[in-house]
């Protein structure tokens, strides 16, 4: 299920001798990374994504020893013991496990053992060693790199299971790269499902695989794909839910093949998640959250309704009343009772910023009333697991609107105006010091990681140009969002916009504008699927915008008083602002990235 090994021996080794020789583990993958070509690098990027583990919290174990079987690489192994786990990890190939030690020594320390093995017909572990047990890299078969059988799981497993695979009758299959799919023709999908070179199974057959000791499986499925996915989604009960927004409700065949119950048996990918049968009945976890902030919000629990594993390395959890049902009408709602946002991160990295986004919604609401934002409800640890809540904004993200330009207008005119009124210093003469501390350390940061020269002497040369056309311009100065696209701004259906979500990457103060040109250029981005730097030169040169994306930047610029040479030099340089917030908040650098992108 994971696809080719996304690394070899040479590549592994290398890098290894440099974790021995005492290079930070960050440092050390990112020079992995580059010795590894584009493909390579894309299937170990998104191997190594924490947010495969995005359905931890639908487990009923929060703590206890847990086994995970799979590639060592995988970033599903962090999560689980930072969440509450000690955590032993099972790969046949000892590189991989060393290279696990390494990161996890500095991710979750204490809290991982390692050991090679799996390619025995018994796993070497007493029964009922562990409280947990997950199997990722399909059935187990010599197909998919273990020698042993189900009955081993069973076996080792005191309480619970989890099995992520690939599903025989699956309709796609991702390709490696984050959101790129393969979709097989008539004939390849028979050849592919009769023939299940791993082991692949149905559903149905998959459950029968765990016995009579273990309870019917809850399944969930993975979608779009289990090595890229971005929801769970209940096979079970209606949620947590497939989101259906305005665009894909258009597409007749996929509602109908909804309509006819057919998602479960031709979803890409599921989790099975099963427990032994005479144990302690449980909750799932998420649901003793649920109650547990019930109380001490003030409100009746609510219910589970989609659960979101994001890029960035969250389990994102909205919630919705019991009484609320699964139709259209429902994207209207929100910003009430029981309607709330949760989010549980998993990685180091992302606690941080999901602490600083929770900070900035009271900072918003006090300093910036006009601005809508979330509600802070909570923060804190919940049967042992940290997470934040807030209210759900109503409505839906502005990328369901992509196509209809009037709503698309009044989205731009409204942020126009919301990010114009976030000014923290009124504008005065852009001094030396100025320039270096929003400018200057942009440049720095971003040309720390650039790994191609060619690159670097552009950057060079955009920086000097910047200096001198900035150097005693009025300027003001603003609160930034710092990640303003289309996801992160909730609209009604006429595209007026309800509020702003995620400001985990935001500064205090930064350089105007830049916040409303990033929405304009995704935007675009998205309805033409263009590269970065197609629209990269389409602010810059200005000349092919649409009269709804030009009358709003010219909104902007009238309501902050913008000098017009300041404008162009923040279009100039919006490569840069928009990979200083990146090289800021990753944690770890994606090789080439500028290059890649915008073609620098």
């Amino acid at each position: 299920m994971n696809g080719p090994e996304p690394t070899t021996p040479t590549t592994i080794e290398r890098t290894l001798q440099r974790l021995r020789g005492g290079t930070p583990y960050k440092a050390a993958l990112e020079a992995l990374l580059l010795d590894l070509d584009e493909d390579t690098s894309e299937q170990l990027m998104l191997l190594h994504k924490e947010s495969r583990a995005a359905w931890l919290p639908l487990l009923a174990n929060a703590r206890g020893r847990a086994l995970f079987l799979g590639n060592a690489f995988s970033g599903t192994i962090p999560p689980i013991a930072f969440v509450g786990f000690h955590l032993t990890v099972v790969d046949h190939d000892p590189r991989r496990l060393a290279f696990s030690s390494f990161r996890d020594r500095e991710y979750v320390p204490g809290r991982t053992s390692y050991i090679a093995a799996g390619l025995d017909a018994r796993l070497p572990f007493a029964s009922n060693s562990f409280d947990l047990v997950v199997l990722e890299q399909g059935p187990p078969n010599p197909a998919t790199g273990w020698s042993f059988d189900m009955s081993e799981l069973t076996r080792v497993a005191r309480s619970e299971i989890v099995m992520c695979v690939d599903n025989r009758l699956g309709y796609k299959r991702s390709i490696g790269k984050r959101g790129i799919y393969h979709v097989p023709g008539p004939l390849e999908y028979v050849r592919g499902a009769l023939r299940a070179p791993r082991g692949e199974r149905t559903l149905r057959a998959y459950r029968r695989m765990f016995g009579p000791d273990f309870e019917r499986p809850r399944a969930f499925a993975l979608y779009p794909h289990a090595r890229d996915f971005s929801h769970v989604v209940g096979l079970d009960a209606q949620r947590p839910r497939l989101t259906i927004g305005p665009r894909e409700r258009k597409n007749k065949i996929k509602l109908a093949g909804k309509a006819l119950g057919l998602f479960p048996v031709l979803a890409p990918s599921f989790a099975l998640i099963a427990r032994r049968r005479g144990g302690q009945a449980q909750q799932p976890r998420v649901e003793r959250v649920l109650s547990a902030l019930a109380e001490r919000i003030g409100e009746e629990r609510p219910e589970l309704d989609i659960l979101v594993a994001t890029r960035s390395n969250d389990c994102l959890m909205l919630t919705a009343p019991h009484a609320a049902v699964d139709d259209p009408s429902r994207d209207e709602a929100g910003s009430a009772p029981g309607y709330w946002t949760l989010h549980v991160p998993l990685s180091p990295q992302k606690k941080r910023l999901v602490r600083i986004h929770h900070g900035f919604l009271a900072r918003l609401r006090s300093d910036f009333p006009t601005v809508n934002v979330p509600e802070p409800l909570f923060e804190g640890e919940l049967d042992g697991m940290w997470l934040t809540c807030e209210r759900r904004l109503a409505g839906l993200t502005a990328p369901n609107m992509t196509g209809e330009l009037g709503a698309t207008r009044r989205t731009f005119l409204d942020a126009a105006r919301d990010m114009a009124s976030l000014v923290v210093r009124e504008a005065q003469p852009c001094d030396a010091e100025t320039f270096e501390a929003h400018v200057g350390r942009s440049f720095e940061l971003v040309m720390r990681y650039v790994a191609v020269g060619s690159t670097r002497r552009a950057l060079e040369r955009m920086r000097d140009e910047a200096r001198e056309r900035l150097i005693g311009r009025s300027l003001p100065l603003v609160f930034y969002h710092a990640d303003l696209r289309g996801k992160h701004v909730q609209v009604r259906r006429d595209g007026s916009v309800v509020g702003y979500l995620d400001w985990g990457a935001s500064l205090e103060c930064f350089l105007p504008y830049v916040d409303l040109l990033h929405l304009v250029a995704h935007q675009r981005k998205q309805e033409e699927r263009c590269s970065s730097g197609a629209t990269w030169k389409l602010v810059r040169d200005r000349g092919n915008l649409r009269e709804h994306e030009r009358e709003a930047l010219e909104e902007y610029v009238r309501r902050v008083g913008l000098d017009t040479e300041v404008r162009a030099t923040i279009e100039a340089i919006y490569p840069v602002l928009v990979a200083e917030m990146a090289e800021r908040n990753w944690d770890y650098s994606r090789p080439r990235w500028m290059h890649r992108q915008f073609g620098l």
